[in-house]
């Protein structure tokens, strides 16, 4: 985790981002968006809001990284703005982010698994639980694919990078090689059945909630730029900003496809109507084993991704005292935060045994915690500006105060769509009660803090040695 450790380069830097981001989401949700958005139209629409409300953040983060290029990411920014407090609870948010996602990626790749092979599904059942089967096979396989990631994880970044690199090459390979054909039989007339041209704001918006969560993960180049190599940890940003868009594009263009050439409301049960449309346009079924492996190879991408963002957060907070000290202890060989990794890891162990319950649900508090992550440190570009302009600031925020405001109301659009009751995206009681669950094992950790550090020397842990308060 020391300097002497960095070996992240820039394509490495975007291979994790695209990596975390792409996944599985392309392949397994283009049902349920079609089904939330009611449509491709509105589908469409949300991915375009999701790119104009995700810029501004996107933006805060390339004036942040470079301004403060050390361990923690949002971590150090917000606590460098807002103190102790808002240090840990951005923190804390990107902790159960990432945790949440390896979580929910972990379902998904035993989703993915079942449709490969489907025995490990359907033989030795232990119990249902919500309407959906729990296997004693499937619970072996999620528990041993945690921890082949966690094993990745302690031998560091390069071997995480690697990874990622790989896996971001067969997805983009197969995706664009899918959109190509599928874009080739577009039919309108297909595109605009079932209503597929109506436009309802309230659909858009309703996906849109859960587009921050399968959108999100351009932020790992945050964490990862701290490993970076010279040019790459200079160039953090501009990889931040290429994942956003890239991703965003290519999650919006395979649903596109789908409805150009499948009637959207058909694709809407389908576990992967993608793969499906492939093979009826080839006439080959051994292209939907193609696509479900290789997704499975992004869920793995995804884990080892999210996974290394999770543990980086929790040791960036270990490092500044605002949990307990002993996650700060590294791996006396490979210089990894064992115990973050461990104590990220735990998060997938009652999934397992929950089977499909809280698909869902992990979704939308994943996003909740997102956007706390995101507006956090957009309030901490900002707030730095005033308070610490001696800070070094080699990329500024693009769009100056313009952006900035709207940066402002992209956040209050974000809460409300998720917070309030009467939004189209808001969250359902079962949803508060886990993110109130998850809030309160997070202040707990919180109140187990070091305590007895004054303010100049939690600054130095931040800020590094010789940085003085403004």
């Amino acid at each position: 985790m020391g300097d002497g450790n960095k070996s992240i380069s820039f394509f490495g830097l975007v291979a994790m981002g695209i990596g975390c981001m792409l996944g599985t989401s392309w392949l397994l949700l283009t049902g349920p968006w079609l089904e939330v958005a009611g449509g491709p139209l509105n589908l469409a629409v949300a991915f375009a809001l999701c790119i104009v409300v995700e810029l501004p953040f996107a933006f805060a983060y390339m004036e942040a990284i470079p301004m403060l290029p050390r361990q923690g990411g949002e971590v150090v920014y917000s606590s460098a703005a807002f103190g102790p407090g808002g240090g840990f609870a951005v923190g804390w948010a990107g902790v159960l982010m990432n945790s949440i996602v390896f979580c929910w990626v972990d379902l998904a790749a035993i989703s993915l698994l079942d449709e490969l092979f489907p025995a490990p599904g359907r033989v030795g059942l232990l119990y249902t639980v919500g309407g959906h089967s729990v296997t004693l096979p499937n619970v072996l396989c999620q528990l041993a694919l945690a921890g082949a990631i966690v094993y990745i994880q302690y031998r560091g970044a390069d071997l995480c990078a690697s990874l990622a690199k790989l896996a971001t090459v067969v997805l983009l390979t197969m995706c664009l090689a899918g959109l190509a054909v599928c874009f080739s039989h577009f039919d309108p007339a297909v595109y605009a059945a079932d209503g597929g041209l109506e436009f309802h704001f309230s659909g858009s918006a309703s996906l849109l909630s859960m587009l921050v969560f399968s959108v999100a993960g351009w932020e790992t180049v945050a964490k990862a730029a701290a490993d970076a190599t010279g040019p790459a940890a200079r160039k953090a940003g501009a990889a931040l900003i290429t994942c956003l868009l890239i991703v965003t594009a290519l999650l919006c263009l395979v649903p596109t496809a789908v409805a150009g050439n499948l009637p959207w409301r058909s694709a809407v049960d389908r576990t992967a109507p993608f793969a499906d449309v492939l093979v009826s346009i080839t006439g080959w079924p051994a292209v939907r084993l193609a696509f479900l492996a290789t997704a499975f190879v992004g869920a793995v991408g995804v884990m080892n991704s999210t996974l290394y963002s999770s543990s980086r957060m929790l040791y960036g907070l270990a490092r500044s005292k605002l949990v307990p000290g002993g996650f700060g202890r590294l791996h006396p060989r490979y210089g990894t935060p064992t115990r973050c990794v461990w104590f990220a890891a735990a998060f997938v162990l009652p999934a397992p045994f929950t089977g499909k319950l809280f698909f869902r649900p992990l979704i939308h508090v994943a996003s909740l915690a997102t956007i706390v992550m995101w507006v956090m440190t957009l309030a901490a570009v900002l707030r730095l500006r005033r308070t610490r302009s001696d800070l070094p600031r080699p990329v500024r925020m693009p769009g100056g105060r313009p952006m900035a405001a709207f940066g402002v109301l992209a956040a209050l659009f974000l809460a409300g769509n998720i917070l309030l009751p009467f939004s189209p995206g808001a969250l359902t009681p079962l949803e508060y009660l886990l993110a109130l669950g998850l809030t309160a094992l997070g202040s707990g950790l919180y109140r187990l803090r070091d305590r007895s550090l004054t303010r100049q020397e939690r600054e130095a842990l931040i800020l590094g040695d010789g940085r003085k308060e403004v």
